[in-house]
């Protein structure tokens, strides 16, 4: 006896969801194969990655010792000694006024395009007077926000000379000398 129209579609319909099954079933197990082997592997990278102090030992040593005496090179070096900026130039004088000033004496090699730059690096010095330039470095893996946060609150220690406009010199110049995007 033949089955009939009506019966053999059940049959048709359990074949089908049972192959179905099979194939979800078969791509579940494999999918979850392939999220342990990611999840190994990802575990396996920990030990790969640096960490935020492995950063801050190589920006320590990356790029120039001094970045506010590599701008002042050959603008304000032929005249002055890395100490005397380190003592006086920048720290209790208005940086813009200074520069300005310097520009204008006879002899001076500051050209109008270039006072921006050394109003920020005397600027940058101001960090200097109290952090080495290792611990200045460090600031390279903060991002742009955290750096701002740190300047901001630099700025704030009693005592301090950094008013908002040479705290955003300093930022400015700092991610511009390191060629990080500043804003």
């Amino acid at each position: 006896m033949e089955p009939t129209p009506s019966t053999s579609a059940p049959v048709r319909e359990r074949v089908v969801a049972m192959i179905l099954s099979g194939t979800a079933l078969i791509l579940l197990i494999f999918i979850g194969q392939v999220l342990v082997t990611l999840e190994r592997e990802v575990a396996g990278l920990r030990e790969e990655l640096a960490t935020k102090q492995d950063l801050a030992n190589l920006a320590v040593h990356l790029g120039s010792p001094d970045p506010a005496m590599a701008q002042l090179e050959g603008t304000c070096t032929d005249c002055h000694t890395k100490e005397a900026f380190e003592q006086t130039h920048g720290v209790s004088q208005d940086v813009r006024e200074l520069v300005q000033r310097m520009s204008e004496l006879s002899g001076a090699h500051i050209t109008q395009q270039e006072i921006p730059r050394v109003e920020a690096a005397l600027t940058f010095m101001k960090c200097a007077h109290c952090h080495t330039q290792d611990r200045l470095k460090e600031l390279a893996i903060l991002s742009p926000k955290d750096r701002w946060d740190i300047i901001v609150k630099m700025m704030k220690e009693p005592g301090t000379t950094i008013t908002q406009e040479d705290a955003q010199r300093i930022r400015d110049f700092y991610g511009e000398f390191w060629g990080w995007h500043t804003r």
